[in-house]
Protein backbone atom coordinates (compact mmCIF):
# COMPACT_ATOMS: atom_id res chain seq x y z
CA UNK A 1 0.00 0.00 0.00
CA UNK A 2 2.09 3.21 -1.24
CA UNK A 3 1.85 6.40 0.18
CA UNK A 4 0.66 9.43 -1.54
CA UNK A 5 2.54 12.50 -0.80
CA UNK A 6 0.01 14.87 0.16
CA UNK A 7 -1.05 17.51 -2.68
CA UNK A 8 -1.09 21.22 -2.56
CA UNK A 9 -4.53 21.47 -3.95
CA UNK A 10 -7.00 18.38 -4.16
CA UNK A 11 -8.62 20.12 -7.41
CA UNK A 12 -5.14 20.48 -8.89
CA UNK A 13 -4.28 16.97 -7.61
CA UNK A 14 -7.22 15.96 -9.68
CA UNK A 15 -6.94 17.58 -13.02
CA UNK A 16 -3.27 16.09 -12.70
CA UNK A 17 -4.78 12.30 -12.16
CA UNK A 18 -7.53 13.28 -15.02
CA UNK A 19 -4.49 13.89 -17.58
CA UNK A 20 -2.50 11.15 -16.41
CA UNK A 21 -5.34 8.94 -17.38
CA UNK A 22 -5.25 10.62 -20.81
CA UNK A 23 -1.93 10.06 -21.42
CA UNK A 24 -1.86 6.60 -20.49
CA UNK A 25 -4.78 6.18 -22.65
CA UNK A 26 -3.16 7.52 -25.70
CA UNK A 27 -0.42 5.15 -25.24
CA UNK A 28 2.58 7.99 -24.74
CA UNK A 29 4.91 8.22 -21.72
CA UNK A 30 5.97 11.25 -19.92
CA UNK A 31 8.59 11.69 -22.16
CA UNK A 32 7.08 11.97 -25.24
CA UNK A 33 4.65 14.75 -23.75
CA UNK A 34 7.43 16.78 -22.63
CA UNK A 35 8.96 17.28 -25.94
CA UNK A 36 5.53 17.01 -28.12
CA UNK A 37 4.94 19.52 -31.44
CA UNK A 38 1.73 20.78 -30.07
CA UNK A 39 3.74 22.11 -26.57
CA UNK A 40 6.55 22.82 -29.08
CA UNK A 41 4.27 25.08 -31.50
CA UNK A 42 2.39 26.45 -28.58
CA UNK A 43 5.59 28.11 -26.99
CA UNK A 44 5.11 25.55 -23.79
CA UNK A 45 7.87 24.19 -22.18
CA UNK A 46 7.58 21.39 -19.76
CA UNK A 47 9.72 18.42 -18.63
CA UNK A 48 9.70 14.92 -17.74
CA UNK A 49 9.87 16.46 -14.19
CA UNK A 50 7.46 18.83 -14.56
CA UNK A 51 5.08 16.80 -16.19
CA UNK A 52 5.77 14.04 -13.18
CA UNK A 53 4.50 16.68 -10.24
CA UNK A 54 1.40 17.79 -12.62
CA UNK A 55 0.07 14.43 -12.70
CA UNK A 56 0.56 13.82 -9.01
CA UNK A 57 -1.08 16.94 -7.53
CA UNK A 58 2.49 18.75 -6.42
CA UNK A 59 2.38 22.23 -8.42
CA UNK A 60 1.01 24.94 -6.82
CA UNK A 61 -0.46 26.32 -10.01
CA UNK A 62 -1.31 24.79 -13.46
CA UNK A 63 -1.51 27.34 -16.41
CA UNK A 64 -4.46 27.07 -18.20
CA UNK A 65 -2.68 27.00 -21.94
CA UNK A 66 -0.77 24.44 -20.74
CA UNK A 67 -3.69 22.45 -19.96
CA UNK A 68 -5.71 23.33 -22.73
CA UNK A 69 -2.34 21.94 -25.31
CA UNK A 70 -2.20 18.60 -23.09
CA UNK A 71 -6.05 17.84 -23.69
CA UNK A 72 -4.68 18.81 -27.57
CA UNK A 73 -2.01 16.44 -27.40
CA UNK A 74 -4.35 13.70 -25.79
CA UNK A 75 -6.93 14.12 -28.47
CA UNK A 76 -9.73 14.85 -25.27
CA UNK A 77 -13.15 14.41 -26.34
CA UNK A 78 -15.19 17.82 -25.90
CA UNK A 79 -16.73 16.51 -22.69
CA UNK A 80 -13.61 15.89 -21.00
CA UNK A 81 -11.67 19.15 -22.29
CA UNK A 82 -15.52 20.85 -20.29
CA UNK A 83 -14.84 18.81 -17.07
CA UNK A 84 -11.38 18.92 -16.83
CA UNK A 85 -11.59 22.77 -17.70
CA UNK A 86 -14.34 23.25 -15.23
CA UNK A 87 -11.75 21.65 -12.38
CA UNK A 88 -9.38 23.82 -13.11
CA UNK A 89 -11.22 26.77 -12.65
CA UNK A 90 -12.67 25.31 -9.41
CA UNK A 91 -9.65 25.70 -7.67
CA UNK A 92 -9.62 27.98 -4.74
CA UNK A 93 -5.97 27.65 -3.27
CA UNK A 94 -4.19 30.66 -4.38
CA UNK A 95 -0.42 29.79 -4.62
CA UNK A 96 1.43 30.91 -1.37
CA UNK A 97 -1.67 31.02 0.50
CA UNK A 98 -0.51 31.86 4.21
CA UNK A 99 -1.31 29.38 6.60
CA UNK A 100 -3.47 30.15 9.62
CA UNK A 101 -1.57 32.08 12.18
CA UNK A 102 -1.91 28.77 14.78
CA UNK A 103 -0.27 26.87 12.23
CA UNK A 104 2.53 28.96 11.45
CA UNK A 105 3.55 29.36 15.28
CA UNK A 106 3.32 25.33 15.99
CA UNK A 107 4.80 23.78 12.57
CA UNK A 108 7.87 22.36 14.06
CA UNK A 109 4.69 20.30 15.77
CA UNK A 110 2.50 19.63 12.92
CA UNK A 111 4.95 19.06 10.20
CA UNK A 112 6.85 15.83 11.40
CA UNK A 113 3.20 14.25 11.33
CA UNK A 114 2.50 15.66 8.00
CA UNK A 115 -0.50 17.04 9.69
CA UNK A 116 -1.35 20.22 8.53
CA UNK A 117 -1.64 18.19 5.19
CA UNK A 118 -4.89 16.83 7.39
CA UNK A 119 -5.89 20.03 8.90
CA UNK A 120 -6.07 21.63 4.90
CA UNK A 121 -8.15 18.86 3.66
CA UNK A 122 -10.25 18.50 6.78
CA UNK A 123 -11.56 21.53 6.48
CA UNK A 124 -12.83 21.65 2.49
CA UNK A 125 -14.01 18.43 3.06
CA UNK A 126 -18.07 17.27 3.03
CA UNK A 127 -18.19 14.22 4.38
CA UNK A 128 -16.01 11.88 7.25
CA UNK A 129 -15.78 8.48 8.18
CA UNK A 130 -13.54 8.67 11.54
CA UNK A 131 -13.15 4.99 12.96
CA UNK A 132 -11.46 5.63 16.14
CA UNK A 133 -10.55 2.69 18.42
CA UNK A 134 -9.54 4.47 22.16
CA UNK A 135 -10.12 7.30 21.63
CA UNK A 136 -13.06 10.05 21.00
CA UNK A 137 -12.92 11.57 17.49
CA UNK A 138 -10.55 14.69 17.99
CA UNK A 139 -13.26 16.55 16.27
CA UNK A 140 -15.78 15.96 19.33
CA UNK A 141 -12.91 16.40 22.36
CA UNK A 142 -13.26 18.66 25.27
CA UNK A 143 -10.15 20.91 26.14
CA UNK A 144 -9.55 19.20 29.20
CA UNK A 145 -10.11 15.43 27.67
CA UNK A 146 -7.78 16.79 24.46
CA UNK A 147 -4.75 18.08 27.09
CA UNK A 148 -4.91 14.83 28.87
CA UNK A 149 -4.91 12.03 25.61
CA UNK A 150 -1.99 13.90 24.06
CA UNK A 151 0.13 14.14 27.00
CA UNK A 152 -0.03 10.56 27.49
CA UNK A 153 0.32 9.54 23.56
CA UNK A 154 2.97 12.00 23.25
CA UNK A 155 5.13 11.46 26.75
CA UNK A 156 7.91 13.24 24.91
CA UNK A 157 5.85 16.73 24.27
CA UNK A 158 6.69 19.31 27.10
CA UNK A 159 3.76 20.79 28.67
CA UNK A 160 4.11 24.10 26.81
CA UNK A 161 3.68 21.70 23.61
CA UNK A 162 1.16 19.73 24.62
CA UNK A 163 -1.09 22.78 25.37
CA UNK A 164 -0.50 24.14 21.69
CA UNK A 165 -1.33 21.32 20.47
CA UNK A 166 -4.68 21.08 22.10
CA UNK A 167 -4.73 24.89 20.78
CA UNK A 168 -4.86 23.41 17.22
CA UNK A 169 -7.32 20.86 18.10
CA UNK A 170 -9.73 22.94 19.46
CA UNK A 171 -9.17 25.88 16.69
CA UNK A 172 -9.77 22.55 14.39
CA UNK A 173 -13.14 21.84 15.86
CA UNK A 174 -14.53 25.70 14.68
CA UNK A 175 -12.60 25.23 11.24
CA UNK A 176 -14.67 22.61 10.56
CA UNK A 177 -18.15 23.60 12.22
CA UNK A 178 -17.74 27.28 9.76
CA UNK A 179 -16.92 24.89 6.89
CA UNK A 180 -18.22 22.87 4.45
CA UNK A 181 -18.80 19.83 6.16
CA UNK A 182 -22.37 18.30 5.91
CA UNK A 183 -22.24 15.13 7.15
CA UNK A 184 -19.84 13.30 10.01
CA UNK A 185 -19.76 9.24 10.65
CA UNK A 186 -18.23 8.57 13.73
CA UNK A 187 -17.16 5.00 14.86
CA UNK A 188 -15.81 4.47 18.05
CA UNK A 189 -14.99 0.73 19.81
CA UNK A 190 -16.77 0.33 22.75
CA UNK A 191 -13.57 0.44 25.00
CA UNK A 192 -14.09 4.28 24.50
CA UNK A 193 -16.55 4.01 27.02
CA UNK A 194 -14.34 2.76 29.57
CA UNK A 195 -12.46 5.95 29.42
CA UNK A 196 -8.61 7.31 28.04
CA UNK A 197 -8.78 10.02 30.94
CA UNK A 198 -8.06 8.93 35.41
CA UNK A 199 -10.57 12.05 35.99
CA UNK A 200 -14.14 11.12 36.42
CA UNK A 201 -15.17 14.56 35.94
CA UNK A 202 -13.21 15.04 32.81
CA UNK A 203 -14.82 11.83 31.82
CA UNK A 204 -18.15 12.58 32.54
CA UNK A 205 -17.77 16.06 30.69
CA UNK A 206 -16.54 14.38 27.99
CA UNK A 207 -18.95 11.90 27.05
CA UNK A 208 -21.80 14.87 27.63
CA UNK A 209 -19.81 16.39 24.97
CA UNK A 210 -20.51 13.42 22.98
CA UNK A 211 -24.06 13.02 23.77
CA UNK A 212 -24.58 16.40 22.35
CA UNK A 213 -22.88 16.12 19.45
CA UNK A 214 -24.90 13.15 18.77
CA UNK A 215 -27.54 15.49 18.63
CA UNK A 216 -26.41 17.57 15.87
CA UNK A 217 -28.39 16.81 12.47
CA UNK A 218 -24.86 16.33 10.54
CA UNK A 219 -23.68 14.01 13.01
CA UNK A 220 -24.35 9.84 13.06
CA UNK A 221 -22.13 8.37 16.40
CA UNK A 222 -22.58 5.02 16.60
CA UNK A 223 -20.78 2.37 19.09
CA UNK A 224 -19.05 -1.08 18.33
CA UNK A 225 -19.70 -3.84 20.71
CA UNK A 226 -16.77 -5.64 21.60
CA UNK A 227 -19.14 -8.60 21.35
CA UNK A 228 -17.68 -7.91 17.48
CA UNK A 229 -14.18 -9.01 18.51
CA UNK A 230 -11.40 -8.91 16.38
CA UNK A 231 -11.66 -6.45 13.02
CA UNK A 232 -10.52 -5.00 10.23
CA UNK A 233 -10.12 -1.92 12.46
CA UNK A 234 -7.64 -3.43 15.18
CA UNK A 235 -5.28 -2.28 12.43
CA UNK A 236 -5.53 1.52 14.10
CA UNK A 237 -8.12 4.58 13.60
CA UNK A 238 -8.76 5.86 10.04
CA UNK A 239 -10.35 9.04 8.61
CA UNK A 240 -12.27 8.64 5.39
CA UNK A 241 -12.94 12.13 3.44
CA UNK A 242 -14.90 13.07 0.55
CA UNK A 243 -14.22 16.16 -1.11
CA UNK A 244 -17.29 18.28 -3.52
CA UNK A 245 -14.78 18.94 -6.24
CA UNK A 246 -13.03 15.83 -6.27
CA UNK A 247 -14.40 12.62 -7.75
CA UNK A 248 -12.43 9.90 -5.47
CA UNK A 249 -12.40 9.98 -1.16
CA UNK A 250 -8.83 9.68 0.62
CA UNK A 251 -8.29 8.07 3.47
CA UNK A 252 -5.77 9.53 6.09
CA UNK A 253 -4.06 6.85 8.85
CA UNK A 254 -2.13 8.43 11.86
CA UNK A 255 0.63 6.45 13.27
CA UNK A 256 3.09 7.37 16.22
CA UNK A 257 5.34 9.22 14.44
CA UNK A 258 3.58 10.58 11.02
CA UNK A 259 -0.06 10.56 9.14
CA UNK A 260 -0.46 9.08 6.07
CA UNK A 261 -1.93 10.18 3.17
CA UNK A 262 -3.74 7.49 0.69
CA UNK A 263 -6.15 8.48 -2.92
CA UNK A 264 -5.45 5.15 -4.68
CA UNK A 265 -8.68 3.61 -5.61
CA UNK A 266 -7.94 -0.10 -3.99
CA UNK A 267 -6.33 1.22 -0.67
CA UNK A 268 -10.06 3.92 -0.57
CA UNK A 269 -12.08 0.72 -1.40
CA UNK A 270 -10.62 -1.11 1.20
CA UNK A 271 -11.10 1.54 4.29
CA UNK A 272 -14.14 2.11 2.67
CA UNK A 273 -15.40 -1.52 2.72
CA UNK A 274 -13.91 -1.88 6.00
CA UNK A 275 -15.67 1.09 7.55
CA UNK A 276 -18.93 -0.07 6.46
CA UNK A 277 -18.36 -4.03 7.58
CA UNK A 278 -18.21 -1.87 11.37
CA UNK A 279 -20.55 0.69 10.93
CA UNK A 280 -23.51 -1.89 9.78
CA UNK A 281 -22.52 -4.11 13.17
CA UNK A 282 -22.53 -1.22 15.38
CA UNK A 283 -25.02 0.08 17.67
CA UNK A 284 -27.84 1.79 16.12
CA UNK A 285 -27.41 5.97 16.92
CA UNK A 286 -30.39 5.21 19.60
CA UNK A 287 -28.74 2.55 21.24
CA UNK A 288 -25.52 4.51 21.43
CA UNK A 289 -27.42 7.34 23.03
CA UNK A 290 -28.55 4.80 25.65
CA UNK A 291 -25.19 3.30 26.18
CA UNK A 292 -23.51 7.26 26.52
CA UNK A 293 -26.85 8.30 29.03
CA UNK A 294 -26.08 4.86 31.34
CA UNK A 295 -22.06 5.79 31.57
CA UNK A 296 -22.81 9.22 32.64
CA UNK A 297 -24.74 8.28 35.17
CA UNK A 298 -22.22 5.64 36.59
CA UNK A 299 -19.53 8.96 36.81
CA UNK A 300 -21.98 10.75 38.70
CA UNK A 301 -21.92 8.63 41.59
Amino acid sequence: MPEAKTPWSLTLSEVGLRLEELRERRGLTQGDVAGHEVLVCRGIRIDKSGLSRLEGGQRRRVARDLVEALLEVYKASATERSEIMALLSADTTPAGRPRPALWRRNAHLLGPMQFEGFLKMEGRATALSNFERDIWPGLFQIEDYAYSVIAQIRPDLRPSEVKALVDVRMDRQQQVREGALSEFRALVDERVLSSSVDDRAVARRQLERILQESEASRNTIRILPEAVGLHPGAAGPFVVMAFPEAARQVVWVETMVSSLYFDGEEDVQRYTAAFTNLWERALDPDETRTRLKKKIKELEQ
